[in-house]
């Protein structure tokens, strides 16, 4: 059965409470989000995309906008907190890209590939060279993704961007952050050209708008060579590369050749040690990052369906080690967003100490953009829409935690802000622009009073194993 954490009682290296799926005070229980099984994927081949899902352009079928919940009688939103993901991205490694090139290019000297082999590297050089420079750049479709996020963002919440309200916006040092800050704010200007909006990207802010881990502490725990091992062992036991590999080369066995005369020897031009695993796993990847570019080239006559499942399986499971509450990480990695947690409470205390509670004077809105290596693991600190989740089965984490539900590109989360005359904030949560769960009681989800959500997190904040680290 499925546990959860109560993190404002768990004994950090220990233990953890479990409510046994216990649900919410309100119309929600705690939701489930699996890796989609094979049926679906048949159905629906975009599920297999993993964390290079692109996020959907809504504005192209208004249909799918989500609808949102009208707030109880009386109250207005007047501040929204958000912190987003950046777009779509070209693969941020350039060995992705270069290295099955060159695999194939020697393969095809050594008259090792398949004809399928020859169309493939053909196309694989061609991506190689559009990536070329490009390396974790944001691409059109990313900077396009922003500006649609930010004008429904602008439609559903009029009230706080209205007249000269104050944007606070703020980006990690990378380039992709920061053009998708650009994009976003660039269009919330061009509905209302009288927004105060302010951009910022320094390494002043980076403690908390990305993962700063000075004393290794999170990455000594994840980097234990007992994960390798159990990841390595998943990918064996997921992973089925005869087909594809063998599509493109002619005998399995001159990998060990390539290694041995190439690889490892005489190398002037480093070629890359390489297996039948690699392979798979470097073509399929990419094959499921191009949707994120503009080019027209697309793997799928090579890469299955099933392939990209077999990695979107793997991946989910590495996502679940680094961001969620498991064994792998003791428990303790969503820590790692201790200091983003903080500043939404401190930014949100601020703003509404400003604007007041009654919902009639603006606090504008504080955006922030970064990476889905801040986002998932924060979802998870504050469990949201169930990203909380203890499995301790690695077999059964697809069952219960799919990182796609969380951080497709350009994944956000907003946090928005109602006020009423005589009557307590209510907050309502946003993941994706989907109404999303908190694990906290109401008795009118999708809202949520503020100060029992704020209690609820600074009590989690106080068993943050690093809470002094930058104080």
């Amino acid at each position: 059965m499925k546990t959860r954490i109560i993190l404002a009682a768990a004994l950090i290296f220990t233990a953890s409470l479990s409510l046994n799926g216990q649900p919410y005070k309100g119309k929600q229980t705690s939701p489930v989000y699996a890796v989609p099984d094979w049926e679906q994927v048949q159905a629906n081949p975009s599920l297999v995309l993993s964390d290079y899902q692109p996020y959907p352009v809504l504005d192209q079928d208004p249909a799918s906008i989500p609808a949102l919940t009208k707030a109880p009688k009386g109250y207005k939103p007047f501040y929204i907190s958000h912190y987003g993901r950046h777009g779509s991205r070209w693969l941020i490694s350039s060995a992705t890209y270069k290295d099955p090139v060159a695999f194939l290019k020697k393969a095809n000297e050594e008259d090792m590939l398949t004809p399928r082999g020859k169309d493939v590297l053909r196309r694989l050089e061609q991506v190689e060279e559009a990536a070329r420079g490009r390396y974790g750049e944001l691409t059109r479709l990313g900077a396009e993704q922003h500006r649609q996020i930010a004008g429904r963002m602008f439609k559903n919440f009029p009230q706080v961007f209205k007249g000269d309200a104050a944007v606070d916006a703020k980006s990690t040092v990378i380039i992709r952050c920061i053009l998708s800050m650009e994009s976003f704010c660039m269009r919330l200007k061009e509905l209302n050209p009288k927004l105060r909006i302010t951009n910022d990207a320094s390494a002043h802010d980076m403690y908390y708008m990305n993962n700063q881990d000075p004393d290794k502490f999170f990455h000594k725990i994840t980097s234990d060579p007992k994960n390798s091992e159990i990841l390595k062992a998943y990918a064996r036991k997921v992973f089925k590369t005869d087909r594809l590999v063998m599509s493109l080369v002619k005998d399995t066995s001159w990998f060990a050749t390539y290694n041995e005369k190439f690889a490892f020897k005489d190398n002037p031009d480093k070629l890359p040690k390489y297996t039948a695993s690699g392979l798979f796993y470097d073509v399929t990847e990419l094959s499921i990052s191009l949707p994120n570019t503009d080019l027209d080239i697309s793997l799928d006559d090579v890469v299955t369906l099933e392939d990209k499942h077999q990695l979107n399986l793997y991946r989910n499971l590495g996502s679940y080690r680094y961001a969620g509450f498991c064994d792998m990480g003791q428990k303790v990695t969503p820590f790692r967003q201790t200091y983003l947690l903080k500043n939404i409470i401190e930014t949100a205390d601020k703003a509404i100490a400003e604007a007041g509670t009654d919902g009639k004077k603006t606090a504008g809105a504080t955006l922030r953009f970064g990476h889905d290596s801040n986002l998932m693991p924060l979802c998870s600190l504050m469990d949201i829409d169930g990203a909380g989740v203890y499995e301790p089965d690695n077999d059964n984490v697809a069952n219960v935690w799919n990182m796609e539900h969380y951080i497709p590109k350009a994944g956000n989360l907003q946090f928005i802000f109602y006020g009423k005359k005589n009557a307590p904030v209510l907050i309502k949560v946003l993941l994706n622009e989907h109404e999303a769960t908190l694990p906290v009681e109401t008795d009118k989800f999708p809202y949520y009073e503020w100060n029992k959500v704020r209690e609820f997190y600074l009590n989690i904040l106080d068993n943050s194993p690093i809470k002094e680290r930058f104080e």
